[in-house]
């Protein structure tokens, strides 16, 4: 079959504050299609736009993926795939939740939950072969007018090694601007899965709390193939928990010094994991670390303990200076309008950031992405319909003691007060020109949302 996989460009006031990389979703999907015989483009909207409905005639399938913001949009490209008659398929966090919301919209045929490497390849071989859709795991779809859900997938892809490397070829790889210090990088994924179960954060829900980690040889030599091929020196791992396993952290930054890779990298990492493991730390640091991302999320230990992060305040905090003494920067973030979150418990989040001191600092507003737990006990307090609305920048829940206009003045404060302070202009005088043109736009809304 002849494939086109789409990726909806970002929307919202984030959209420019986004770190622009390639999609290694789909480049894994491509990757696992083109496994099975399929010819598969990859159209990347954030890259600008593309004249679709030109595109679609070429085409026998179209799947397009979708994160909760962005969901509109995606539906808006599948009605311009269907003006061709063209069957469509979606995957991604939002879909995998909301199947039956996508089916019944009429622009989309086939909803892959989950994992979609295995699923789609299959689809698309019986979609080929004119087979049953039945004994599909994992799909969702329409037929004869009804919708059908198969069985959830009995198992998630254990071997993340096994899958081809994600077809980095079939992306225009020299107009991603993502950079990394003075580097230009791109995206890797080492490990799927997270045990942690966080009460807001979908991933545990969509790839499993099972943690399912690459092994060190297989990363490094995908590490270098990308060095090689595309001359790209430093790389984002996006896994939701980089360190989970400190020995396996260790051995991959003997193996990117004993290749001599010279690459800079950025990774998640829970806040205890670097306090426990002061050793892991100054191995990555002498691998190339540049940044790590910590979800500080709060200043109040009653509200993390109510998003299940199992760690505390001074944690984080020791997190930071341990990642201070070996020069590596810190991204925190922080999320403000948690249930029963006072003003004065909000006001205190803010502040703590500023003491805290990392390099960037990313303010959220609690937002309950369907899928999530969050999601299942707050439908009732939820008032906001516009899946574009969930962005991290609007309000979307009522909570008894701030009210959502409210919370949104406060999600703009807490940039100001952390990024436009004279001591850190002087200090961090990039971060904060790039902030200072956006924060104006953080909580405007854009308009036309859901239309290309």
């Amino acid at each position: 079959m002849n494939i086109l996989l789409v990726n909806p460009p970002y929307v919202g006031g984030y959209k420019k504050l986004t770190i622009d990389l390639p999609q290694m979703g789909l480049a894994y999907l491509a990757g696992a299609l083109r496994s099975k015989g399929h010819n598969v483009q990859i159209a990347d909207l954030n890259l600008g736009k593309k004249e679709l409905p030109a595109r679609f005639k070429d085409f026998d399938l179209v799947g397009i993926t979708s994160d909760t913001p962005r969901n509109p949009l995606a539906l808006n490209i599948a009605q311009k795939a269907k003006q061709y008659k063209l069957p469509v398929v979606m995957g991604g966090p939002h879909v995998s939740f909301m199947p039956e919301e996508t089916l019944q919209t009429g622009v989309v045929d086939y909803v892959v939950r989950g994992e979609g490497e295995y699923i789609l390849q299959t689809l698309a071989d019986h979609l080929e072969k004119n087979l049953e859709l039945e004994e599909i795991p994992g799909l969702s779809y329409r037929l004869n007018g009804q919708i059908q859900h198969n069985p959830d997938s009995p198992e998630t892809i254990m071997d993340i090694s096994s899958l081809p490397y994600p077809a980095r070829d079939l992306l225009p790889m020299q107009k991603y601007t993502g950079r990394l210090g003075k580097s230009k990088a791109t995206s890797i994924i080492g490990s799927r899965g997270c045990p942690f179960n966080c009460s807001f954060c979908v991933a545990s829900e969509l790839f499993g709390v099972r943690w399912r980690p690459r092994e060190p040889e297989d990363i490094v030599e995908e590490l270098e193939y990308v060095k090689n091929k595309f001359g790209i020196r430093a790389f984002f791992f996006m896994d939701d928990n980089h360190t989970l396993k400190p020995d396996r952290v260790i051995r991959l930054c003997e193996l990117i010094n004993k290749r001599d890779l010279n690459i800079s990298w950025w990774c998640c990492s829970r806040a205890n994991t670097l306090v426990e493991n002061e050793d892991m730390v100054q191995s990555m640091a002498e691998s190339g670390l540049d940044m790590v991302f910590i979800g500080v999320e709060s200043a109040n230990q009653e509200t993390l303990d109510h998003f299940n992060k199992k760690t505390t305040v001074d944690t984080s905090h020791k997190a930071i200076q341990t990642l201070k003494k070996y020069n590596v920067r810190t991204m925190a973030s922080f999320i403000l309008g948690n249930l029963e979150e006072t003003e004065d418990m909000i006001k205190k989040t803010i502040h703590f950031a500023r003491d805290l001191k990392p390099e960037i600092a990313q303010f959220s507003i609690l937002t309950p992405y369907p899928g999530t737990q969050l999601y299942n006990k707050v439908r009732d307090r939820i008032f906001a319909q516009d899946w574009s609305l969930y962005d991290g920048l609007h309000a979307t829940i009522q909570t008894p003691n701030v009210d959502p206009e409210r919370l949104e003045r406060l999600l703009k404060k807490a940039y100001i007060n952390f990024y436009f302070n004279l001591p850190r202009v002087i200090s961090h005088p990039f971060y904060n020109l790039r902030y200072l043109f956006q924060i104006p736009q953080l909580i405007k809304k854009e308009p036309n949302m859901t239309q290309l």
